[in-house]
């Protein structure tokens, strides 16, 4: 069967990541992988995985304007819209996942409702399913973008796939309009990856630290290294990963920082880098879904940093602490990270016992999917 994904990162890169993960999953039928914003390199997905990279379109770190990648926006716009549909044309999915949208990618309608709009008007027998994460960012007017999310979900799509553990996380806690979803809503359990390679004893206790895509964090890298000095008795490691999409201005003075200790390292973003942080004493990382699932997945003790931009990743982390998962830094005050950092590796790691996460999503969200093709 073929299944047509699509999936729009606009600053980081955890929608992709969940996104593939998922798709990975899909692994006895075609999927065409659609992509937008700047592309990863070096990535390679699994052989049923082909992916259509479309002319990237990102946003600024305020989520208030767009830019292309390359060219004017009007012209990528364009010749996105004219990609999308003609391939969905020529590809005839039997089903079409849209990763995050109608709750979130508004800026995105103008190539995602065509797709839409063509199904039902060319009567497609095209299962149209919505694959959404655990939290959404709140809205100036929260009651004008529940009832517009509403229309557009009631009308278009057959299935809505919360990727979360409802014991953990409910839509309802910031989609207040849940009672009013006419189709079909399953909780799939979380995302997460899994550590690829087998668990060895590391020669030396060390800290992973690390941002995501770089886009944002910077700040959170700056003051853990500065940290890290004031730990020289402690004796470990710290190895800082550097996302693809940070600006080589940041680059440039996270190495200067780093040339200050000589227990640091500065590296390049690493697909391995679940195997990296399952083999450490400590993660410090900012608190997006993909890296709070790997943290979870890899069971390290972590110190988190939600990003301050909005509620989506301080909620998450919250709720992670409260069930004994992680440990939430209030400030970026180097003396008090040193603190956190020094009592997290003096604990054993940070687990509930009372009640593990579901971390099957993936498994579970391709059976929903299958339930669809048949």
């Amino acid at each position: 069967m073929k299944i047509m994904f699509y999936s729009q990162h606009v600053l980081g890169i955890g929608h992709f990541f969940r996104s593939m993960e998922l798709a990975s999953a899909l692994a006895n039928h075609e999927v065409l992988f659609v992509e937008g914003g700047d592309a990863l390199p070096g990535y390679v997905p699994p052989p049923h995985v082909r992916r259509l990279p479309l002319p990237g379109l990102m946003m600024d770190q305020d989520f208030k304007a767009i830019h292309a990648v390359e060219g004017t926006v009007g012209e990528t716009r364009a010749r996105r819209k004219q990609l999308l549909l003609g391939t969905f044309l020529s590809f005839r999915p039997d089903v079409l996942i849209t990763e995050l949208f109608p709750f979130g990618r508004k800026q995105f309608r103008f190539e995602l409702m065509p797709l839409l709009e063509c199904i039902r008007q060319e009567g497609m027998s095209t299962g149209v399913i919505c694959s959404l994460r655990d939290i959404l960012v709140e809205k100036a007017d929260q009651d004008a973008y529940e009832k517009g999310v509403l229309e557009i979900l009631n009308a278009h799509y057959h299935h809505l796939m919360v990727h979360s553990d409802p014991r953990i996380m409910r839509l309802d806690e910031t989609f207040s309009r849940v009672d009013e979803i006419a189709i079909p809503m399953s909780y799939t359990g979380f995302i997460a990856r899994k550590p690829g390679r087998r668990r060895r004893p590391p020669r030396r206790r060390t800290i992973v630290v690390s941002s995501g895509g770089g886009k944002v964090g910077v700040d959170l890298l700056e003051a853990a290294l500065t940290a890290f000095r004031l730990l020289p008795e402690l004796d470990a490691g710290l190895r800082m990963f550097i996302g693809p999409f940070m600006e080589a201005a940041d680059r440039n003075v996270l190495a200067s920082l780093a040339a200050r200790d000589s227990r640091t390292s500065i590296e390049e973003f690493s697909y391995d880098f679940l195997d990296c942080m399952a083999e450490s004493s400590l993660s410090i990382s900012m608190a997006g879904y993909n890296t709070c699932m790997d943290i979870l997945s890899a069971a390290v003790p972590a110190l988190v940093y939600p990003f301050p931009q909005n509620r989506e990743q301080m909620l998450r982390a919250r709720k992670l602490e409260e069930l004994g998962f992680l440990k939430v830094l209030d400030g970026l005050d180097p003396h008090g990270m040193a603190s956190a950092a020094a009592a997290a590796m003096a604990r054993r790691k940070l687990q509930s016992e009372s009640m593990p996460p579901d971390l099957a999503g993936a498994a579970n969200a391709a059976l929903i999917v299958e339930k669809c093709l048949g």
